[in-house]
């Protein structure tokens, strides 16, 4: 059986561990060749000699080596120290060579301790350096958890590693698919304390598994679960945990690298999406600028040739009417645009529209805001009002506003001769207005933007003058009052707008 070992080792060394091997066999029988011709007395110090292949026997196999190499040297010498024995009985020159050899056969293991322990904390290190390496750069987390991966596998050979690390709500894994909810991992990511299990697998060989917390801060940000077959001594399980730690911190700053990187490339998707916004208000407040202009100038010129055809000219009772109504209607036309700019200004400073609330009558009202239209209107207008109906909430001016607005809008985007429909009910402590029209509608990717200030769509341009103020002024007097603004539209089927503002209790 002990042969069978020894053939075994032997199979299972390099071919330069067999030469160091060989050169250390035959300087061990070159010293006991030469030794006794060269002094043959019983003290001879060449028996000092052995020291040499011990000590490098050590050095090169650790104890196990140095142990051996001391047995073959004092049994070199046991022939010659058993005759002086027999010869001479227990003198002080037998007594010194057994002092010898028990030096030599203490010096093999302990060297050999000691070589293997430095062997250990250099491979300890290298380890480090290899991990910091790895993680050395600011690649994605998950690649820096299979770069490291792949360390740990090539510096514990016959392990298998696997890693998890929490990235913010998410866990990074490398080694596996998932980490599960009742696994050894998973439980000292909860605990932050180490795990030993004596055996994960249903070989004949139990296979041990050693998971230990990576810890940042006090904060258990991750574990390392370590599999193999065979034992998982008390050393190399501190050394585990102690790498955990420095494994830790490493990853905690590739975390940090991480989160920096995602957070600068959200900072900068949104300040360019702040760019572009603004360029877009720039573009669109100039536009607005020439579109303002010429709708002032619009009512102001009609007000100048009607005003005077009135001065100037003798006209009959229902010519002056007519050219009054006109000058009326733009007159009103004129103090809208007024008012919208009024209310602009306040905006972009961030104050809110005045409002002077009080209850008000809702049918009247609306009756009131619509009737306006009647006269010039090329289009069908209808009011229902749901009875009994509370007063409303509100400022009457802010109110009789919002309507003509959305009546307004109605008006010049939809074709002449369709319904304009103003409809109010009363949906629980509020009061629903709704107006809707036949017009061409609004395109979908439009419709986040329509209350924005100075925007227009694409295509209602082309379809009714106006200056772009009329629903961002709309929803800041709505939200003014504490309500809500919805638009409901499609391309072909109309738009539907409704806001609720609070009745009166």
């Amino acid at each position: 059986m002990g042969a069978e070992v020894a053939s075994a080792a032997i199979r299972g060394m390099s071919p330069r561990a067999l030469a160091s091997a060989a050169a250390l066999t035959l300087a061990l029988a070159a010293i006991a060749a030469l030794a006794p011709s060269l002094d043959p007395g019983p003290a001879s110090p060449f028996r000092h000699l052995y020291g040499g292949p011990v000590v490098v026997a050590a050095l090169r196999f650790g104890a196990i080596g140095g142990g051996l190499a001391a047995i073959a040297a004092v049994l070199l010498q046991a022939p010659r120290l058993l005759a002086h024995l027999a010869d001479a009985g227990l003198s002080a020159i037998v007594v010194d060579d057994l002092i010898t050899y028990l030096t030599l056969l203490g010096l093999g293991p302990l060297v050999g301790a000691l070589a293997g322990d430095a062997r250990r904390q250099r491979r300890w290190y290298e380890t480090l350096l290899a991990t910091q390496r790895a993680l050395a750069d600011e690649a994605p987390l998950p690649t820096a958890l299979a770069r490291l991966r792949g360390v740990l596998l090539g510096r514990l050979p016959g392990a298998e590693i696997a890693l998890a690390v929490r990235d913010g709500p998410r866990l990074a894994v490398a080694g596996g698919e998932t980490v599960g909810p009742g696994s050894a991992v998973a439980a000292v990511l909860d605990t932050g304390a180490p795990l030993f299990v004596p055996d994960v697998g249903d070989g004949p060989r139990p296979r041990r598994a050693l998971v230990v917390p990576l810890l940042a801060q006090g904060e258990t940000i991750g574990a390392l679960c370590v599999e193999r077959v065979g034992e998982v001594g008390r050393r190399e399980r501190d050394a585990l945990l102690t790498l955990g730690v420095h494994l830790g911190v490493a990853l905690e700053n590739a975390r940090l690298a991480s989160r920096q990187r995602r957070f600068t490339d959200e900072l900068a998707e949104k300040v360019g999406g702040a760019t572009r916004h603004l360029e877009a208000m720039d573009r669109a407040k100039s536009a607005f600028v020439a579109t303002a202009s010429h709708e002032l100038r619009t009512p102001l010129t009609a007000l100048l040739g009607f005003s005077e055809m009135l001065a100037t000219r003798p006209l009959g009772g229902d010519e002056v009417r007519r050219l009054a109504n006109i000058i009326r209607s733009e007159t009103d036309r004129l103090a809208r645009i007024v008012d919208d700019l009024l209310d602009l200004s306040r905006l972009e400073q961030g104050l809110a529209p005045r409002l002077a609330r009080r209850p008000v009558a809702v049918a009247p009202a609306v009756v009131a805001a619509v009737s306006l239209f009647r006269h010039r209107a090329t289009h069908r207008l209808s009011v229902e009002c749901e009875e009994p109906l509370p007063p409303v909430d509100a400022d009457p001016d802010a109110l009789d506003r919002i309507l003509k607005n959305l009546v307004s809008n109605a008006i010049k985007y939809s074709p002449a001769g369709g319904l304009v429909s103003v409809d109010v009910r009363a949906v629980g402590a509020c009061l629903e207005f709704s107006v809707a029209d036949e017009g061409r509608g609004i395109a979908a990717e439009a419709l986040p933007r329509i209350f924005e200030p100075y925007y227009r769509a694409p295509d209602a341009s082309d379809a009714a003058r106006g200056v772009g103020l009329g629903l961002a002024v709309v929803k800041s007097l709505v939200d003014a009052h504490g309500g809500s603004i919805r638009v409901a539209s499609a391309p072909g089927q109309g738009t539907r707008v409704t806001f609720a503002l609070p009745a009166v209790p």
